[in-house]
């Protein structure tokens, strides 16, 4: 008994070809067999959901995992425009935030710290500054070298006012905080400071030591938005922070 021959899904039993109509049908049922047929991954709402996740995961490591260890693609950390009652940001703008002052190479010295407003005050106004030490704030200016005040080394406190005006033209701070004196690394430093050249166009290098008892540690360096604690006196870390910061205030052509 001879076998029939297969017929094709628009075929009749007879051979002759269906109607158009019964043949879009069979052609529907056999796509809806096929589609039943397939993988649960693969249906469409399945595939939707994939998608929508992969989005989520690039995302996410772009805001969280990037190059740059949580620094944005300038390198640098980003910090806030912030102020109090004594220096207030209304009607003022911040000089870099929401990055620090600009580095002279990377990867930076120091921790960046937020950003409090350069307002002109007059004394005897006494700002509240929001670190510290200060790394930035509203100050005097009274022309160098009242505020800002005089480059090189001091032994007696100076109100912050009349030297934070110095961070905004570029300086670099050396702070000391030693209730049993230190007598052997203030002459490193001093000796340091003899050794510096001079700024351009300037007949002294931008540079302050001063004694500073209230803060945590006894040895730190300052520069307008940054800040270098050290536990223990370094003479290369004071080097490497001079070499980082020094020139990048936000007037470093002034005295």
């Amino acid at each position: 008994m001879a076998k029939d021959t297969p017929r094709g899904p628009t075929e009749r039993h007879d051979g002759r070809s269906l109607p158009k109509k019964q043949r879009n049908q069979r052609k529907r049922a056999k796509g809806f067999t096929e589609l039943t047929k397939r993988p649960a991954w693969r249906s469409p709402a399945r595939l939707w959901l994939v998608g929508i996740g992969l989005v989520v995961i690039v995302l996410v490591s772009i805001v969280v995992v990037n190059p740059f260890g949580g620094k944005n693609s300038s390198g640098l950390p980003t910090i806030q425009f912030v102020g109090n009652a004594t220096c207030p940001t209304s009607g003022q703008q911040p000089y870099f935030a929401p990055l620090p002052a600009p580095v002279n190479s990377l990867p930076p010295v120091g921790q960046a710290i937020d950003e409090i407003p350069h307002t002109h005050v007059s004394p005897p106004t006494r700002v509240t500054y929001n670190h510290n030490p200060p790394t930035s704030g509203c100050h005097y200016n009274l022309g160098y070298p009242n505020a800002p005040i005089a480059a090189g080394a001091y032994d007696k406190v100076i109100q912050p006012e009349y030297w934070v005006h110095n961070l905004e033209h570029g300086y670099v701070v050396a702070l000391y905080n030693c209730p049993q004196g230190c007598s052997a690394q203030f002459q490193q430093l001093r000796t340091w400071y003899s050794s510096l050249p001079n700024a351009s166009g300037l007949a002294y290098p931008r540079v302050l030591i001063l004694p500073w008892p209230t803060m945590s540690v006894p040895f730190a360096m300052v520069s307008w938005d940054w800040y270098d604690p050290m536990k223990t006196f370094s003479l290369n870390e004071v080097k490497r922070f001079y070499a980082n910061h020094i020139g990048q205030g936000a007037e470093p052509n002034a005295p």
